[in-house]
């Protein structure tokens, strides 16, 4: 295993399970105070640490290995170990598609369709998100593959979250918008994915049952 030299950390990056995270609690980023292990990534701010010589409300005292949450404000920088990757041939349990990043932008194609799979083909499974997608190869193709197509076990599942307000959203029908409506506050949706690039960039693509939207 080798590893990479400290990457300053940026908000808007996403930390990966595994990623050794150095911390500077004071917020003025300009020490390296602690040190963790990411053991699960929860959203885009936030995190889940391993830690040891730290404490919480039952261990004040501090010195015990334990899990804990912490946000992307309080990264100072990170490590990225390169792990060898695991190689492991999964097989699509329903018709997908590789795409070029790892997310889907149906209106805007901002990521796009490298392969269209059927259900039974293989893939060369390469690496997990954290957050529904997994990055496979197929012939001479690489790409982006929702893991609810792989019959993969441990893959990481799209994440739920509750709307705290009222939300404008553009509903997607037959790849193309509807007319726009409001999703109420308290509302639970899926999030397939965040558009990264493209005019829709920042766009959430959610699904809320059987329908789409972006908000």
């Amino acid at each position: 295993m080798s590893i990479m030299s400290a990457q300053k950390h940026s908000y808007k990056e996403t930390l990966k399970k595994g990623d050794l995270v150095i911390f500077d609690f004071s917020g003025n980023h300009t020490k390296h105070t602690h040190i963790g292990i990411v053991s699960e990534v929860i959203n885009s701010t936030s995190f889940k640490t391993i830690e040891g010589n730290t404490s919480n409300t039952n261990y004040t005292n501090g010195g015990y290995v334990l899990e804990q949450t912490r946000y992307n404000r309080q990264v100072n920088c990170f490590i990225r170990p390169k792990y060898e990757a695991e190689k492991k041939t999964a097989a699509l349990t329903e018709k997908g598609a590789i795409y070029q990043y790892a997310y889907k932008d149906v209106i805007g194609n901002s990521s796009k369709n490298l392969k269209t799979l059927k259900k039974g083909d293989k893939v060369t499974w390469i690496e997990d998100d954290g957050f529904g997608w997994s990055k496979v190869k197929s012939g001479e193709i690489t790409g982006w593959i929702m893991n609810k197509h792989l019959d993969k076990k441990d893959l990481s599942a799209f994440k739920t979250y509750t709307l705290k307000a009222d939300k404008k959203a553009q509903p997607v029908i037959d790849k193309k918008f509807g007319s726009q409506v409001t999703l109420k506050k308290g509302a639970k949706y899926t999030l397939i994915c965040e558009i990264e690039k493209g005019k829709y960039k920042g766009k959430n693509y959610i699904g809320i049952g059987s329908k789409r939207y972006y908000i």
